[in-house]
C-alpha cells in the first residue's frame, strides 16, 4: 500500500519543488539581469517579496489551469501549450497588479519594470518546459541502455522521414528491448537531404537505398509512408529485389489504429501494396445529394443482422458495422468456431456492444422466421454463401439452395418482418455466368430484385471481384504453395480477375446504404483486372525467391466452368452513376410477380429431385432468361 500512495505523492512534491525552485530563480535573474547587478533600492524590496510570492502564485496558478494533471514523462506540445496559458496568466496579472495598485505606495514608484516581466516570463517559461522534457529525455534515453540492449542490434533503415518516421525512431528509443538501431532516412524530397529527423540523418534519395543499407550495414528496411502509392511501393520492391535486405512496411492510413504505437504494427510487404490500385476508403459519414442519411446515421442505434458473420467477408462488415455503434449486432452463421471467434473479438474490442451469436443454417425456413420474430432486425447484410467454383460444379444443388433459393426466402421475411434495408452481396462471376457458382448467385440477384414490387423494404445487391486474401482465394493458395516449394499453378497465363481488399468490399457493402435505390446493383470502381500469372511471379519474388528457378509455375488449363476474364458488368446491363464519384450502379426493372413464382417452384423442385447436371444447368439458365426477359418486356410496355 505504501508504494501505491507514499511515493506518488513524493513523486508529485518533487514536481511542484522544481517548478517552484524554476519560478523563483527566474524572477530573481529577471531583476538581477535588467537592472545589471545593481537593484535599485526602491525595487529591492520589490524583487525580495516577488521571488518568494512567485513560488505559492505561480503553483496555484498552474494548478487552476491544470499543469499538474499532465504526465511528465508524456510531455508533448499540448502540454506545452497549456504551460504557456498558465504562465502568461501569472505575469500579466502581476503586472497589472503591482502597476495600478501600488503606486501610491512610494514616490516614483511605478510596478514592476516592463523588462523584469518580460524577462521573468522568459526565464520562467523555459525553465519549467527544460525540467518537464528533462524528464521525458530520461524515458527516451534511459541510464544503462546500452548494458539493457544486446551487443547486435537490427540495424534498420527507414524510408521517409515524415511524421511516421519521426514515430517509430521516438519509439525505437523508448523501448531499447525492441534492440533495433535506426541508421538513417532515405527520402525523395530533396529539401530533407542532409538534415535530422529527431537526430537521424536523411541519408540520400530511395533511389540510392540498397548502396546506404550495405554502407550502414543495415539488415533491414522499413517503409515509413501510410499514404505511399502501389508504385512506390514497387519501385522500393524493385530496388531491394535480389539482395539479402529485409523490406518491411507501415500499414496504410486505413489501417493504422489511433493512439496506438506503430512499431507492433510494423508488417511484412504484402501483395496488396503493390498491387497497382490504391486502396477505396469509404467515409460512412459522408453525406451525398440522395434521400437516404449517411449510412453511419443508418446503423446507429439499429438492430443489424449480418448472415455468414463467421466469413472473411462476413467479419470484416461486422468489425466495420461496430464502429458505427448500431444497438444491437446479430452474428449469423452456422460454423459455431468462426462466429466464436468473431463473437470473442468484438466483445473485447467493443466491450459496450451488445453482440448476440446465432448458429443458424439460412437454408432453414422455418429457423430463420423464428429468428426474424425474435430480433425484428432493421437492417440485414447477407454474406452467407457457397463460393467455390470447382466444388459447387459437382454439387450444383447446393449452389442453387444455398444461393438463390435461401437467399429468395431470407428476402421475403424480410419484406414481411419490415426490415428497411436487405443489402446482399454478390459477385462478378454472375456476370454472364459459365458456372453453377455463378448461375446461382445470378438468379439470387434476380429473385431478390424480384421482392422490389410493392414493398416497402429497400432490397440492393453489391457485386464485386475477388476479395484479397479471403478463405481458398488466389493468394492464400498461392502463398501456401510457395511455402512448400512449389509448383506455383496457374490456370492460364492469359487469365485476368478483379481484385480488392477485405476492407474494400466490407465498406463498399455497408456505404451502399447511404446511396442505393431500391433494386440496384452497386459495383465499386476496382480499376483494371490483373494478371494472374503476373500475381503469381510477383508473390514468389515477395518470398525473396526467384519464378522459374526457385519455385516453377506450372500452367494448368482452364477447368471446368472458368473463363479467362472476368466481367463486373453483363452484356445486356447498363451502368449509371451514383452519388458517390467510386460507386456505379446496374439499374433494370423487376420481374414480373407470376414469372417469379413460377421459377421459385420449379427450382425448388429440381434442387430436391434426381436431375443431372446438364439438366439442372438448362433449366436455371432458362429461369435467368425468363425474369429477365419479362422484366425487359413489363419495361418496354411501360414506356409504350
Amino acid at each position: 500500500m505504501m508504494k501505491r500512495t507514499f511515493f506518488p505523492s513524493v513523486y508529485r512534491l518533487g514536481q511542484l519543488g522544481l517548478d517552484g525552485l524554476v519560478a523563483a530563480v527566474a524572477c530573481s535573474l529577471a531583476f538581477f539581469i535588467r537592472f545589471e547587478g545593481q537593484i535599485e533600492p526602491i525595487y529591492q524590496d520589490l524583487a525580495l517579496w516577488l521571488s518568494l510570492i512567485a513560488i505559492p502564485g505561480r503553483l496555484i496558478t498552474h494548478t487552476a489551469f491544470g499543469v499538474y494533471q499532465q504526465v511528465w514523462r508524456l510531455f508533448g506540445l499540448k502540454d506545452s501549450i497549456t504551460l504557456l496559458n498558465a504562465v502568461t496568466f501569472y505575469s500579466l496579472g502581476v503586472l497589472v497588479v503591482t502597476r495600478l495598485g501600488m503606486l501610491h505606495l512610494q514616490p516614483g514608484f511605478k510596478g514592476v519594470p516592463l523588462g523584469v516581466a518580460v524577462v521573468d516570463w522568459a526565464f520562467c517559461l523555459m525553465g519549467m518546459v527544460a525540467v518537464r522534457y528533462a524528464r521525458r529525455r530520461t524515458i527516451q534515453q534511459p541510464l544503462f541502455r546500452r548494458q539493457r540492449r544486446s551487443r547486435n542490434p537490427k540495424r534498420v533503415l527507414l524510408v521517409g522521414a515524415g511524421m511516421a518516421g519521426s514515430l517509430i525512431v521516438q519509439e525505437v528509443r523508448q523501448n531499447p528491448y525492441l534492440n533495433v538501431e535506426i541508421v538513417g532516412f532515405v527520402d525523395d524530397d530533396r529539401t530533407k537531404l542532409g538534415r535530422r529527423v529527431e537526430g537521424v540523418k536523411v541519408l540520400g534519395p530511395t533511389s540510392q537505398l540498397v548502396s546506404l543499407a550495405q554502407q550502414y550495414y543495415a539488415r533491414e528496411v522499413l517503409i515509413c509512408m501510410p499514404s505511399a502509392s502501389a508504385a512506390q511501393m514497387r519501385r522500393i520492391f524493385d530496388l531491394t529485389r535480389g539482395t539479402p535486405l529485409q523490406l518491411k512496411v507501415l500499414p496504410g492510413q486505413g489501417e493504422l489504429i489511433e493512439e496506438r504505437s506503430l512499431t507492433p504494427q510494423v508488417r511484412e510487404l504484402q501483395i496488396q501494396d503493390i498491387l497497382g490500385r490504391p486502396e477505396i476508403r469509404l467515409d460512412f459519414s459522408e453525406e451525398f445529394n440522395s434521400q437516404f442519411p449517411s449510412a453511419s446515421e443508418q446503423v446507429y442505434q439499429k438492430t443489424v443482422l449480418v448472415t455468414g458473420a463467421g466469413g472473411t467477408i462476413g467479419s470484416e462488415i461486422c468489425r466495420q458495422l461496430a464502429r458505427l455503434q448500431p444497438q444491437r449486432l446479430l452474428l449469423l452463421g452456422r460454423g459455431e468456431n468462426s462466429i466464436f471467434l468473431v463473437d470473442r473479438e468484438l466483445r473485447r474490442t467493443f466491450p459496450h456492444l451488445e453482440v448476440m451469436p446465432i448458429i443458424a443454417d439460412i437454408r432453414h425456413c422455418d429457423r430463420m422466421e423464428q429468428i426474424f420474430q425474435q430480433w425484428r432486425p432493421d437492417i440485414i447484410f447477407h454474406a452467407a454463401a457457397h463460393k467455390h467454383v470447382p466444388l459447387m460444379q459437382q454439387h450444383p444443388t447446393e449452389a442453387l439452395e444455398n444461393n438463390a433459393l435461401a437467399s429468395a426466402h431470407l428476402a421475403r421475411l424480410a419484406n414481411r418482418y419490415g426490415v428497411k434495408t436487405f443489402v446482399a452481396i454478390s459477385t462478378d462471376k454472375a456476370v454472364d455466368p459459365s458456372n453453377f457458382m455463378g448461375l446461382s448467385k445470378r438468379l439470387a440477384e434476380l429473385l431478390i430484385k424480384a421482392q422490389t414490387t410493392a414493398s416497402q423494404t429497400r432490397f440492393l445487391v453489391v457485386r464485386f471481384g475477388n476479395v484479397l486474401g479471403s478463405r481458398g482465394s488466389v493468394v492464400p493458395i498461392f502463398q501456401d504453395q510457395i511455402a512448400r516449394g512449389g509448383p506455383v499453378t496457374v490456370t492460364d497465363q492469359r487469365m485476368t480477375r478483379y481484385f480488392m481488399t477485405t476492407p474494400e468490399a466490407a465498406q463498399l457493402v455497408i456505404q451502399s446504404l447511404a446511396v442505393g435505390k431500391s433494386g440496384q446493383i452497386l459495383i465499386l470502381d476496382m480499376g483494371s483486372p490483373v494478371r494472374i500469372y503476373d500475381l503469381a511471379r510477383q508473390m514468389i519474388e515477395l518470398a525473396g525467391l526467384q519464378p522459374d528457378i526457385d519455385i516453377p509455375i506450372q500452367i494448368m488449363g482452364l477447368r471446368p466452368g472458368e473463363k479467362l476474364d472476368e466481367a463486373l458488368v453483363g452484356s445486356s446491363e447498363t451502368v449509371g452513376q451514383t452519388e458517390h464519384p467510386k460507386i456505379v450502379a446496374v439499374s433494370s426493372p423487376p420481374p414480373a410477380g407470376e414469372t417469379l413464382a413460377e421459377v421459385f417452384q420449379e427450382l425448388s423442385q429440381a434442387a430436391k429431385g434426381e436431375v443431372s447436371s446438364d439438366e439442372l444447368w438448362r433449366l436455371a439458365q432458362g429461369c435467368v432468361q425468363r425474369l429477365t426477359t419479362v422484366a425487359d418486356v413489363s419495361m418496354r410496355d411501360r414506356l409504350s
